[in-house]
């Protein structure tokens, strides 16, 4: 073999080596590549990565027993703390599919082993209670579509049908001691934070032959029912209900001893939000602890179309830079009275915490509507309550003109 050609097979075979070590590390990069992205959970939760291996550390004490009560931030998951949290759960869709269609589905067998596997049984009251952690992924589902967990209020699981937090109602005075002078009493004012699992009901029905015929029933069943609950969570943490308040959380516009604005009236500049977040900062509330605005999407149109004032000058007014920061999110549970008065909320959203029961019930109607349209109705309901930890946190601003 002569020089040139020995020269030629060599290079030859320098690159099938740098071929195959770069298939090599193309395949080692892809594996690693896959483990970072289970163990990050690309997964989103309000906008935040949702690290569901990653357990939350924060913990409270309840003053009744003292044992330990976790509280979530939105970037936690709730399903990270159920360590029978697997992969294949099936989804929330699948098993409404099979408690609707019982024996008439075609894959029938599956789905009731699928729910023996996820501890689903009938309970006393003809329904099914989805626990574990099929039930902490539909909380998770329900959290990222809740307006006030996006704000960042905190999640505190509860494993009874109440729960006692302390809180602080007043902080400590400090004072200079003189030697030999008297101490003066000023010591922090403590009061109790009362969690009590209260009943948001969401009622979904439809004809019997689109739960049987329908190849998306699953999705729209998992995410009706979820929309359904999450909007009627925002709308009593924030407002309450005025039939029955009783059975609905008190609401953070009715909690005593929130900052509220005199009214504000058709907004010219963004001068009200700069008010709100003022009282904020003079009740020791850090400019980044303001954490959202929450206001009906007719705010965000009114403020949407201010203009300069300029003279036939139709340029948007350019918001002030941290009034541009701030986080801002519309919702149809925030007030809006007669179609033009509404009222919106500054907060540092984690002085609100957002307790909810473990579990989550479903029933299946059958009786009430079978008969005369031939439907069939799903019932779903979740306990959950809502409690201010410190009142000055938040400010409102009422009478804005839309």
């Amino acid at each position: 073999m002569s020089i040139e050609n020995q020269d030629l097979e060599n290079a030859i075979n320098t690159l099938k080596g740098a071929d195959e070590g770069i298939r090599k590390f193309k395949s080692d990069f892809t594996e690693r590549l896959d483990v970072i992205e289970r163990k990050a959970n690309i997964n989103r939760l309000n906008g935040d990565p949702v690290n569901i291996e990653a357990k939350p550390t924060t913990a409270w004490r309840e003053t009744q027993t003292g044992k330990p009560v976790l509280v979530l931030e939105r970037k936690h998951a709730l399903a990270s703390l159920d360590e029978s949290e697997a992969k294949d759960t099936p989804s929330l869709g699948r098993v409404l599919r099979g408690i609707i269609l019982g024996g008439q589905a075609d894959d029938a067998k599956e789905l009731a082993e699928e729910r023996k596997a996820l501890a689903i049984t009938p309970d006393s009251d003809g329904g099914y209670t989805v626990a574990g952690a099929l039930s902490s992924r539909w909380i998770d589902a329900l959290r990222a579509r809740t307006v006030l967990i996006q704000a960042g209020a905190l999640t505190v699981p509860m494993d009874s049908a109440s729960l006692s937090l302390a809180r602080v109602d007043s902080d400590p005075t400090v004072s200079w001691h003189a030697e030999n002078a008297a101490l003066t009493s000023g010591g922090p004012t403590f009061g109790a934070i009362n969690l009590r699992a209260r009943t948001a009901v969401a009622l979904v029905k439809m004809s019997l032959e689109l739960a049987q015929d329908s190849a998306n029933i699953e999705q729209i069943l998992q995410s009706t029912l979820t929309n359904a609950l999450a909007g009627a969570l925002d709308s009593a943490g924030l407002n309450g209900v005025a039939a029955d308040a009783a059975a609905a959380p008190t609401g953070v516009f009715n909690t005593a001893g929130i900052n509220t604005l005199s009214t504000v009236g058709a907004p010219t500049s963004y001068d009200p939000i700069v008010d709100a977040m003022y009282e904020l900062l003079a009740d020791n509330v850090a400019m980044e602890d303001i954490s959202a605005f929450i206001a009906h999407p007719a705010v965000w149109k009114k403020f949407r179309k201010l203009k300069t004032g300029i003279s036939s000058d139709n340029t948007p007014l350019v918001q002030p830079d941290e009034v541009a920061r701030l986080p801002k999110l519309w919702t149809t549970a925030a007030p809006l009275t007669g179609g033009t008065t509404a009222k919106g909320m500054v907060a540092d959203w984690r002085s609100l915490l957002f307790g909810m029961r473990k579990q989550i019930s479903v029933q299946v109607l059958r009786e009430s509507f079978m008969g005369s349209n031939l439907q069939v109705a799903v019932l779903a309901y979740c306990r959950a309550d809502f409690a201010v930890t410190r009142p000055t946190d938040f400010c409102v601003l009422p009478g804005i003109t839309v």
